[in-house]
């Protein structure tokens, strides 16, 4: 019985030493496979860009405003006539058509007076215009038959003397003259017309309202013409100037149009360090407050290498692989697009990591994926 318990015993030390052993050997493998790997490094992807001519753009968006605004503003008094029935939000008018009448009959009735007064008053001085001053009669008296009170007055015979023109002040003919001149002038501020031809944008003029001098009435835009408002940084500015072309794009509707650049704002923007600029354009598609993409051409770059952006970090820093190691290099970043870094300074066919590695480091080891 003593003797089957040692062997007992003894078969059970064999098996446990049988099972550390074979631990023992497997834990070895493991860290002898795990330092193979770590040796070996991260398995990453690589390109080798080439040198190349890459056509550039800048790209900005803004919104449309009307190069003709007119803010109707009464400059007169009294009441809206029925035209301004048909003075609605979105309705067109023809240059020079009537769009909005004011009451202007007693006006205009005073203004008669204020003519027959002055043909009264002409027609008082030609007895001495005949004797004093022979050479200007003729002229006055043919002056004094062709005046119409329903016709804009016309302009007076000049003086042809000091003398002359101080007898005509002195009988109070110039200042009844330029009275009347400035009635006639201000009879045509109770009649507005388009100035251009375009839509009318806003109203505040109803028929029948009474108005005074400085009340609003409405806004008419032309849609002739639009100027596109975008902002480009004012490193991308040194191939910009009144006269480069844009291609224009919408984001909501079909179409493409030219735009040309107009006009540069003189200042910059301190804190996004733009500038503002501004493209004019046309199409009758177009509609003030619109959002449109520009595309300007820019000159193309030489010898340049297009890069993923993500693999080119803020401080112009990228990796490539060399020796199956990172190697952080410096590049000269010419421009940042959407998807691409623009650079300069990489010899051709160097291996540029293509694989985003976090926690990146200067002599990473790493495996080329071929």
């Amino acid at each position: 019985m003593k003797k089957k318990g040692v062997s007992l015993v003894i078969a059970i030390v064999i098996i446990v030493v049988a099972i550390v052993f074979v631990k023992a050997i497997t834990s070895s493998k493991d860290s002898k496979t795990k330092a193979i790997s770590e040796n070996a490094g991260m398995l990453v992807n690589v390109m080798y860009p080439q040198p190349e001519t890459i056509e550039q753009y800048y790209k900005g968006t803004g919104k449309l405003r009307a190069v003709d605004r007119f803010e109707i503003v009464a400059q007169v008094e009294g009441q809206l006539l029925a035209s301004a029935r048909t003075f609605k939000e979105g309705n067109s008018y023809q240059k020079g058509e009537l769009m909005l009448e004011i009451d202007h009959q007693e006006f205009y009735m005073n203004l008669l007076a204020q003519k027959s007064e002055f043909i009264t008053l002409a027609t008082s001085i030609l007895p001495d215009l005949k004797s004093d001053y022979p050479d200007a009669y003729p002229l006055w008296r043919k002056y004094v038959s062709s005046i119409d009170v329903n016709a804009p007055l016309a302009e007076m015979p000049k003086a042809q003397s000091e003398q002359e023109h101080f007898y005509l002040s002195g009988k109070g003919i110039l200042s009844k003259y330029y009275s009347v001149k400035s009635a006639e002038e201000k009879l045509s501020k109770y009649i507005i017309r388009a100035p251009f031809t375009g839509v009318v944008t806003a109203v505040k003029a109803e028929a029948g309202k009474a108005v005074r001098p400085g009340s609003e009435m409405g806004t008419m835009i032309s849609t002739a013409h639009y100027d596109l408002e975008i902002t480009i940084p004012l490193g991308s500015m040194q191939q910009i100037k009144a006269g480069t072309e844009a291609q224009l794009s919408s984001s909501d509707i079909a179409g493409n149009w030219l735009g040309k650049v107009v006009r540069i704002s003189g200042d910059i923007d301190e804190q996004s360090q733009s500038v503002k600029v501004f493209i004019r354009t046309q199409g009758s598609e177009l509609k003030e407050g619109m959002y449109l993409n520009a595309e300007i051409a820019q000159k193309p770059l030489e010898n340049a290498i297009k890069i993923p952006r993500k693999m080119v970090d803020d401080n112009n820093h990228l990796f490539i692989v060399e020796n199956n190691a990172l190697r952080s290099i410096e590049v000269e970043v010419v421009s940042r697009q959407s998807d691409y870094a623009i650079v300069k300074g990489l010899p051709a066919g160097t291996p540029v990591l293509a694989t985003v590695v976090k926690s990146a480091y200067d002599g990473m080891p790493v495996r080329v994926n071929d």
